[in-house]
């Protein structure tokens, strides 16, 4: 069958533009009922107005005949939709050529039977016949101007017999019609060809625009999925969080879902690595990490990476807290396993804080603050652990609000005060005073220094508190004797602001008091926060000849490679190993090494939360000389701290 193509040229088929064949194919498919309508009734018409004066086999089997040719060309047009996409395509090139050969063979066959139906006609019923046959083959041609060369066809092979015949006939009415006809049929020549180029042109634009937009929605999907996925571990990113989450609140208020919990987890001792071995190694933790969040849990729960170190988890479900606790316990259980970094192990932990939808008009912001809020309760009481937002830490929360509000309008000069806790050998020797911020609200009362720091910090005025609590211990500490030293608390935001350190820089220099009698103190967490911004902080205070101070030892994640490299003077030990010291070998042993470190760093060892006299003997009995706590003295006002000092030089256990 391959011979029908072979005119493709001549019929302006395109037999490689699948996009233009196929438009064709599809309009020419669309009109082909019209087209088949127009010329069966002009058959019929035809037949209809000839019978009298006709033959029958003429008026009846001829038309048949050309009906049931007219008809077959119409099934052989049609295409199975079960051939493959090339197949397909050839098959549509295929029917456009048969389309314009069937269409020859149709007019053909249409202009010689009324040519033979003329040979027993009057003059009059010629005119009659031609008219039928004019209006319907111009009809029917438009029908196919999609393809001009069917259309053309049609007009030719059906008309040009009888346009032949009226013009050679003699008769001037006929010759006139004749020319007609051909005039008509040049002018459909030209509209025809003007067409099927306007067509042409217009497919190539669609398709060209429809690919286009093609190419932009897929650039949207792209764009979409890239901005609601973490490129780093492929799961789900900040914003896709939070847009899930606050669909999922939807839900559950129209009563789609039955429950609805928020978790948060955060990595616990992954800045230090990072810190350390550097990013690609801190990235590749990351990714594990995410990948063991994904093999771990249930496909139900959408787990994202919220920035950092933190991963989002949220469940749609009326969980229960053993439910919750369960599957948090499972997330940091898988967070313990080492992680295989090639040339080492990294061993990090998991911190885990949930919320709970409970009835009421939450938001899913209001949620997601719930978890976060969880989560560092776990991190600052339960760290490993897993803790769900309850009604207590709402209250804590409501709470805090009235601390931060009160905070922004208090003074700090007239509410300040410190009050000063003994730092002391175990001979009794008073070797100097931590200093402790306290804060009186003459609204709220006596404020704890955990709650209102915090606060100072979220507002942002805490360099300014430590500067003024500063002067105000420098300017006690003044008449104090000179073998005392004053041990004084940085926060985290003031080690990574120069500004703040070079304000406080000043005030120590104002003071008039040696830098050397003054000890400042940092914790692990505000020096792995930004270690290169914390150790210029530190060195600035040490060239100056201040001493530092490491707080709360053994609390945080810092390495001995940290401590090796920090300016330290003290090391201070959490008051966590010595709750237990007595009882347990194990709190012991850790204590004992920790003072062997510091005896051969050279670096004081101070032991925070002594409150017995059965921790004092066996910090004793293990090498333990300098100790700060309860069993010697509860912190002190500066008045009762410098008759503290005067009174006795031992001082006698505090009851």
């Amino acid at each position: 069958m391959d011979y029908l193509l072979a005119f493709s040229k001549v019929f302006g088929i395109n037999n490689n533009d699948n996009e233009l064949c196929l438009a064709q194919y599809r309009v020419i498919s669309a009109q082909a009922p019209l087209y088949y309508l127009i010329m069966i009734g002009a058959i019929f018409s035809v037949s209809y107005v000839s019978m009298s004066s006709v033959p029958a086999h003429l008026t009846i089997v001829s038309p048949l005949v050309l009906l049931i040719g007219f008809l077959s060309i119409y099934y052989g047009y049609v295409i199975p939709r079960s051939l493959t996409l090339s197949s397909y395509r050839r098959a549509v090139v295929f029917s456009l050529h048969f389309s314009v050969w069937g269409t020859i063979g149709f007019g053909a066959a249409y202009g010689y039977w009324i040519f033979s139906i003329f040979q027993y006609t009057s003059y009059e019923l010629e005119f009659l016949i031609v008219g039928i046959s004019g209006i319907a083959v111009f009809g029917a041609s438009v029908c196919l101007m999609h393809l001009r060369a069917a259309a053309l066809a049609l007009f030719v092979f059906s008309l040009g017999p009888l346009t032949l015949y009226f013009w050679f006939s003699g008769d001037s009415n006929q010759t006139i019609v004749a020319a007609i006809i051909t005039l008509i049929t040049v002018i459909f020549t030209k509209v025809a060809y003007r067409y099927g180029d306007d067509f042409s042109n217009l497919t190539t634009q669609r398709i060209k625009v429809e690919a286009q937009k093609q190419l932009a929605e897929k650039v949207s999907v792209s764009s979409r999925k890239l901005a609601n996925l973490d490129s780093l571990t492929g799961l789900a990113n900040r914003r896709a969080f939070l847009t899930n989450l606050n669909s999922q609140v939807e839900n559950i208020r129209q009563q789609q879902i039955d429950g609805l919990a928020v978790g948060i987890l955060d990595l616990d001792g992954f800045k230090q690595i990072n810190d350390i071995y550097g990013h690609k190694v801190g990235d590749r933790l990351l990714q594990t990490a995410g990948k063991r969040l994904r093999d771990l849990l249930s496909r139900d729960l959408f787990i994202a990476r919220l920035g950092g170190d933190e991963f989002g988890i949220i469940g749609h479900g009326d969980y229960s807290s053993e439910q919750l606790v369960q599957l948090g316990q499972r997330v940091c259980d898988a967070m313990r396993i080492p992680f295989d970094m090639g040339d080492f192990s990294a061993h990090l932990g998991g911190s885990v804080g949930f919320a709970k939808w409970q009835n009421g008009k939450y938001e899913g912001e209001d949620l997601f603050e719930q978890a976060d809020y969880a989560l560092y309760h776990a991190k600052d009481n339960e760290r490993g652990g897993v803790v769900i937002f309850d009604e207590s830490h709402a209250r804590t929360i409501r709470e805090v609000s009235g601390v931060d509000r009160r905070l922004r309008d208090a003074s700090f000069e007239d509410e300040m005060s410190l009050v000063y806790q003994p730092i002391v050998t175990l001979d009794g020797i008073t070797l100097g005073f931590e200093a402790l911020a306290r804060w009186n609200s003459p609204i709220l009362g006596s404020i704890s220094p955990d709650v209102f720091i915090r606060s100072a910090e979220r507002a942002g005025t805490i360099n300014e508190l430590t500067a003024i609590l500063l002067e105000k211990a420098l300017l006690e500490f003044q008449g104090w004797s000179e073998d005392l030293f004053l041990s004084f608390n940085l926060s985290m935001q003031d080690i990574m602001s120069t500004k703040a350190m070079l304000k406080l820089v000043t005030i120590v220099q104002k003071s008039g008091i040696s830098p050397r009698r003054i000890t400042f103190e940092v914790t692990e967490t505000s020096m792995m926060l930004n270690y290169e911004q914390a150790m210029q902080s530190l060195a600035l205070l040490k060239n100056m000849g201040c001493k530092i101070a490491l707080d709360d030892f053994g609390t945080g994640y810092s390495s001995l490679a940290y401590v090796l490299q920090m300016p330290l003077d003290k090391l201070k030990l959490d008051r966590t190993f010595i709750a237990e010291i007595e009882n347990d070998a194990d709190a012991r042993a850790i204590v004992q090494s920790m003072i062997g470190m510091c005896q051969k760093l050279n670096i004081e060892c101070i032991v925070e939360g002594v409150e017995t006299v059965g921790q004092y003997e066996t910090l004793r009995d293990i090498g333990c000389n300098i100790i700060q706590g309860y069993y010697y003295s509860r912190p002190l006002s500066g008045l009762d701290a410098r008759t503290y000092v005067k009174d006795a030089h031992k001082v006698e256990i505090a009851g």
